[in-house]
């Protein structure tokens, strides 16, 4: 009996440990903006991937003089190659020397390109460049930074980068399935902005259903600089954490 009991907390704890090592790393959201500006520098064609012809573009523009090398110097007087995040530099630069060479960029895009496959989406390289960074205390997953950002283009209804309260209110509209002017605890999984987030909180009655104006209530709290807008940071500072990741 006694041997059973330690098999089985051995294993209790060998499982315990497993999961600890396999738990997903958390950034936070300006690590995440910082990244995702990177990558959407190198989109040149803004299909939401990144290509080979991309990648090799951008170093082409970026390195002046020819020499196959990227400086400091050439990075930061590129307007997009200053931008590269840190995470992502210290992916390039392996001898860290302060340069990045052609052949970096090749070994990178084949070590992408074994795990990926020749496009590599936003997801994908943001797990690549987290792979190389420690874990943030108060960050969020990157599955749930990219289903939020996602969530927020799809507000974005003018394509214009700010979610306007008309855009908010259309969004709303969309989940009210039977057009009654209220949103149902069913409905509540359709409005984008508000998975996993205690309703009640807005509104006390959720269980019967909960008119638009309480929703704004969430815009307005989200909306930091009250100009009416949400930018893409102040949504994803608000809603980014409540965006579930499975």
């Amino acid at each position: 009996m006694k041997g059973y009991i330690i098999i089985l907390i051995l294993f209790i704890l060998t499982d315990t440990a497993a999961t600890a090592t396999t738990s997903p790393k958390l950034a936070s959201i300006s690590t995440f903006m910082d990244c995702t500006l990177e990558f959407d520098l190198g989109d040149l064609d803004d299909d939401g991937m990144q290509e080979w012809s991309e990648i090799r573009d951008h170093f082409v523009r970026t390195d002046i003089n020819g020499d196959l090398e990227l400086s400091q110097r050439e990075m930061s007087s590129d307007p997009t190659g200053g931008k590269l995040s840190s995470s992502y530099l210290k992916l390039l630069d392996v001898n860290e020397d302060g340069k990045i060479t052609w052949a970096d960029f090749e070994r990178l895009f084949l070590e992408l390109g074994r795990r990926y496959g020749n496009d590599i989406s936003l997801e994908e390289k943001l797990e690549m460049s987290l792979s190389q960074t420690e874990s943030e205390e108060n960050g969020i997953t990157v599955k749930s930074f990219v289903r939020a950002r996602s969530n927020y283009l799809v507000t974005d209804i003018d394509d214009n980068f700010k979610v306007s309260e008309q855009e908010f209110r259309s969004i709303f509209r969309m989940a009210d399935y039977d057009r009654n002017g209220n949103l149902t605890t069913i409905e509540f999984n359709g409005f984008s902005p508000i998975r996993n987030v205690d309703v009640t909180a807005y509104c006390q009655n959720a269980n019967v259903g909960c008119p638009v104006e309480k929703f704004l209530a969430m815009f307005n709290d989200a909306d930091t600089d009250n100009d009416k807008f949400l930018t893409m940071r102040e949504y994803l500072t608000k809603f980014g954490k409540l965006t579930t990741s499975t």
